[in-house]
């Protein structure tokens, strides 16, 4: 059997903690918050938003976005090309931006014209002041497959409000490249997919 003298610290040193326990949950919740401010603080830092054909970002990763207008977030870049090579003419590119808050997608499209010809041996060969050009289309609506359900998402100017549900999905998504779907202006449809780097920097965004 314990002695008194013995029993006595024990008590106090339980009454202690019993006091102090608050105080060490909250000591570790701030350390678990400057933790999480810590790996936020070594990403990758993108100083726009702002989503064009040639732009220069980290890609399939999650970066920290500060721009001037929108201020600070957390997001993930992604890009896929479609049709082949990247700058073949009528080849498609889709670029999205993943944030907490919102989904923004850019599709581009090459093209190019001639302005003027010159004829050898019965061949019509474009001049060298052929110009190449990118177009831009407009995306109403997305379609994204995560797992076994299908998220129909209505937008307006490219960009599509990411709902508590979809988070989630996204963040538990399996580590595996997910189907997407465009439905552009006008009804063209867009069949694309989501690269598993990208789905992987879902789970630091979510």
């Amino acid at each position: 059997m314990m002695k008194l003298s013995q029993t006595i610290p024990v008590l106090f040193l339980g009454a202690i903690l019993a006091v102090l326990s608050p105080e060490l949950c909250a000591a570790f919740n701030v350390q678990e918050v400057a933790s999480l401010g810590q790996t936020s603080s070594d990403l990758p830092v993108v100083k726009s938003a702002g989503l064009s054909p040639d732009m220069d970002v980290p890609w399939s990763k999650a970066v920290r976005i500060v721009d001037p207008f929108e201020g600070e977030f957390l997001g993930v870049f992604d890009r896929n090309s479609l049709g082949g090579y990247l700058y073949r003419e009528g080849s498609k590119q889709v670029i999205s931006l993943w944030t907490p808050s919102s989904i923004r997608v850019l599709v581009t499209v090459n093209s190019g014209q001639a302005t003027s010809f010159f004829y050898t041996a019965g061949y019509v060969y474009p001049r060298p002041d052929f110009i190449r050009f990118v177009t831009t289309k407009k995306v109403d609506k997305i379609l994204l497959k995560v797992r076994e359900k299908v998220f129909k998402l209505d937008g307006s100017i490219g960009s599509f409000a990411v709902s508590q549900e979809l988070a989630t999905a996204l963040k538990n998504a399996p580590d595996e490249n997910l189907n997407i779907r465009l439905i552009l202006e006008g009804g063209q449809t867009v069949d694309s997919e989501i690269g598993k780097g990208t789905v992987k920097g879902w789970r630091s965004v979510y």
